[in-house]
């Protein structure tokens, strides 16, 4: 049995006292009823006289009952995880700069007026409203890669839900796609230019094809220009006037005249540009050429056409109006379809000539 504890002063006494050594207080214990049978027993008993139960066991698990119950209660209970709602739901359930918790209105009075911001309470983000739009305002970590990227920005709902489940803005997105679609001409570009692509045959081209010659380019509307001279002369006339009478003058005098000569560039003809695996072709109403690529000593690209050098031919000839053609092309599954530059046109030929 254990020590019997004053109920007035609280003094622990030893077992078997009758009054407290503190203040003189009688002490009794306290009688319960069996937990079975309801039996109220004397405060010394060891069994229950009615049904004959334990009552020092059933004491003893009552307590270490009661105890574990106390440690389960002071117990923090563990935060639920936070799982982020899927795509389909609004931006203003998901914060878009933490990705956390979601965003909570609040209303700021003024002196006239009244504005609502939404605001995340677990990075301090900070969204106002600007017609149908809303402008990222502030936020706790201004050296977070979310603020650099779309700190004051204003951007639509939409393009806020695509950020908050891991998009980027409508601006990012067309940046990537442009840069992309360079990257991926860039490479094709340079393996044509290699040899190592081809571009795709030309069925029935308007030419008579040789043996085993293939067309992989017909353009029409393109002009061959050529350099021509061009001589412009400057002159005048020198002296002194000397007045004889009225309205009759003379001037003494010589006429000086320079001549200067200077090459432009003539459109010569206008037709069809012809690139096979071994010719460079142009048909025009004026001028037919015929160009042997293994004759071709250079190749210079322009935005809208190519300029050719070749043996036993003194003057450049340029064709022009390649551009107003697209070229589609497809590569890592990505396809594109961009203008026919001369750029290209210099790759497709110099490829053909490192094929020969």
């Amino acid at each position: 049995m254990g020590s019997l504890i004053c109920e007035n002063c609280g003094t622990e006494n030893p077992e078997g006292a009758r009054f407290c050594m503190e203040c003189g207080l009688a002490l009794e214990k306290h009688t319960e009823a069996c937990p079975v049978c309801g039996t109220v027993n004397p405060p010394d008993a060891k069994f229950c006289m009615s049904c004959g139960l334990n009552l020092e066991e059933t004491v003893k698990t009552s307590s270490e009952t009661s105890e574990c119950i106390h440690e389960e209660s002071v117990v923090k209970t563990p935060e639920t995880e936070h799982i982020p709602p899927d795509s389909s739901c609004s931006w203003r359930e998901l914060c878009p700069a933490c990705k956390q918790k979601p965003l909570t209105p609040k209303t700021y009075n003024g002196i006239l007026s009244h504005k609502t911001l939404l605001e995340c309470d677990y990075c301090g983000a900070v969204f106002e409203p600007h017609g149908r739009k809303f402008k990222f305002k502030a936020i706790y970590d201004i050296s977070s890669d979310v603020w650099k990227r779309y700190g004051r920005k204003t951007l639509t709902e939409e393009e806020w839900t695509k950020i908050a489940h891991g998009g980027t803005s409508d601006e990012e997105t067309r940046a990537l796609e442009e840069k992309t679609s360079q990257d991926d001409l860039a490479n094709f570009v340079n393996a044509l230019d290699q040899g190592t692509v081809n571009l795709s045959p030309v069925p029935n081209p308007p030419i008579i094809l040789k043996k085993n010659e293939e067309a992989c380019v017909v353009f029409g509307g393109i002009t061959l220009m050529e350099p021509r001279a061009v001589r412009q002369t400057r002159g005048g006339y020198g002296g002194p006037t000397i007045r004889v009478a009225k309205g009759v003058s003379f001037r003494l005098g010589s006429v000086a005249a320079r001549s200067e000569s200077h090459e432009e560039l003539r459109n010569i003809d206008k037709g069809t540009l012809v690139l096979t695996n071994k010719r460079l072709i142009f048909m025009g109403s004026k001028r037919t050429t015929n160009i042997d690529l293994r004759k071709i000593i250079s190749v210079t690209a322009y935005k809208d056409g190519i300029a050719s050098q070749r043996e036993n031919k003194q003057k450049t000839e340029y064709f022009t109006g390649t551009d107003q053609h697209t070229l589609t092309f497809t590569t890592n599954g990505r396809s594109h379809t961009v203008p026919f530059t001369g750029l290209i046109m210099k790759a497709a030929v110099e490829g053909k000539i490192r094929q020969i």
